[in-house]
């Protein structure tokens, strides 16, 4: 495990640096394959770390993303030729050589896509949750009315209720509690677009719900 991480570390230092530093192999004391095997293992992770951005920030179907995991693919597919003995010694390190250059190339055109979209995400994600929480907050005074309307002191003062009064109690407590959570929507957290959209109709739903719980007691 120890040297595989040593072999790791080796590999994110040329990558992280220029070129220059690549003609000076740090792998000469390893064979191509073992070097092919450790780049490969890198792409993979790789790989899946953009994958996982993507889903995040919901751009699975951009282009410029996909061709970036396209050319990922290729180089694998590289490394696979040189794992299989398919090439020559002389061919295998042109191929290697070449490699860590396009991973560069590759990785210095992400890091701005990458950082385009996320800033985009954010933006959209933020307009989205303001119009939600102005929408929200007038909802909540709304919401407000029909506690005020409906609170009777006598109800929470009683400790002997009968069926409809304690589902009067805890429909207008339920009500009470879904008016706080709208006014105070827009100090909450969300990861997606298609979070708020959802939270928003689940709240609808459960208002709608105790609002048909008071009007079958009434």
């Amino acid at each position: 495990m120890k040297t595989f991480v040593k072999l790791f570390v080796i590999l994110y230092w040329i990558l992280c640096f220029s070129t220059a530093y690549m003609e000076e192999d740090p792998y000469v004391w390893k064979s191509n394959i073992e070097k092919t095997m450790l780049i490969e293992k890198y792409l993979l992770w790789h790989k899946e770390k953009i994958i996982n951005f993507s889903m995040k920030y919901e751009v699975e179907n951009d282009v410029e993303i996909k061709k970036s995991l396209d050319r990922i693919n290729y180089l694998i597919e590289s490394l696979n030729k040189i794992q299989n003995n398919s090439l020559d010694e002389d061919k295998e390190n042109l191929v290697i050589t070449t490699i860590l250059s396009e991973i560069k190339k590759v990785n210095d055109d992400l890091k701005l896509t990458l950082q385009k979209k996320k800033d985009s995400f954010e933006v959209n994600l933020k307009i989205k949750k303001d119009f939600y929480s102005n929408l929200w907050y007038k909802l909540s005074f709304k919401i407000e009315e029909i506690y005020n309307v409906m609170y009777d002191e006598k109800l929470y003062n009683n400790n002997y209720l009968n069926e409809n009064e304690t589902k009067t109690k805890n429909a207008l407590n339920e009500i009470n509690s879904l008016s706080k959570d709208l006014k105070y929507f827009s100090y909450r957290d969300f990861d997606s677009q298609n979070q708020i959209k959802q939270e928003f109709i689940k709240t609808l739903k459960d208002i709608r719900k105790q609002i048909l719980i008071l009007k079958k007691i009434i």
